[in-house]
């Protein structure tokens, strides 16, 4: 196994992935960590890029590091580093990559953008999920990552009409029931993304949520 390296910005995760990462089991906290930072760093290339070409270049590094053999990975790279124990699981966070660079193209984006964007991002949690031995849980672990990352992209994201394309797809995606142990960080964000459809507003924006947060966390649904 690698040794994992110290994550020292895990205050620029969102508030609900904070929130969420509380209930990770400590062995794969660090993992856990990386996979929602990964979103963050990928994000931030988005984002700020005055043009998207300097982000397609940024993500295309990833893409490249991703297609190659772990033991190939430059060192020095603390998020790079902490992905070396998924082994031959970590080509499928290109598809993370994949997914944020849809969000690059011509605004407002179209549902198929939407919704590619979202299941690329749900394969960092599949990667995690089959690392773990979960793999009879991959169905559910995919629709939960992709309604996630569509709530996401909605309230934090998204133009006003990709909002509302984003979250009719979040909420045509079918529910997923109580995620096993191992996963129950990505239980609490599916949790909070049901929560939030039923309500018409962004998750964490009424404290009520945060009991639905501690009920999931603890038991599971």
């Amino acid at each position: 196994m690698a040794q994992q390296q110290e994550l020292p910005d895990l205050d620029r995760l969102p508030r609900a992935p904070r929130l969420a990462l509380a209930y990770a089991p400590a062995a794969i906290r660090d993992m856990i960590a990386t996979v929602m930072l990964l979103d963050v760093q990928f994000d931030g290339f988005v984002r700020n890029a005055s043009e998207p070409v300097l982000a397609q270049m940024r993500l295309a590094w990833w893409r490249d590091r991703f297609a190659q053999d772990p033991s190939d990975w430059p060192k020095g790279n603390p998020l790079l580093s902490n992905f070396r124990d998924l082994g031959g699981h970590a080509g499928k966070l290109a598809h993370v990559v994949d997914g944020w660079e849809r969000l690059l193209g011509e605004r407002p984006l179209g549902p198929e953008d939407l919704l590619a964007h979202a299941e690329g991002r749900a394969q960092g949690w599949v990667a995690l999920a089959a690392h773990v031995g979960e793999g009879a849980a991959l169905p559910a672990v995919a629709r939960a990552g992709k309604r996630w990352a569509l709530l996401d992209l909605a309230w934090s994201h998204a133009e006003a009409t990709e909002r509302s394309m984003a979250l009719k797809l979040a909420g045509s995606i079918a529910p997923t029931a109580a995620l096993p142990r191992n996963l129950r960080a990505l239980g609490v964000l599916d949790g909070l993304a049901q929560r939030a459809l039923r309500n018409d507003r962004p998750p964490l924006s009424r404290a009520s949520d945060m009991t639905t947060a501690l009920r999931i966390g603890l038991f599971g649904r």
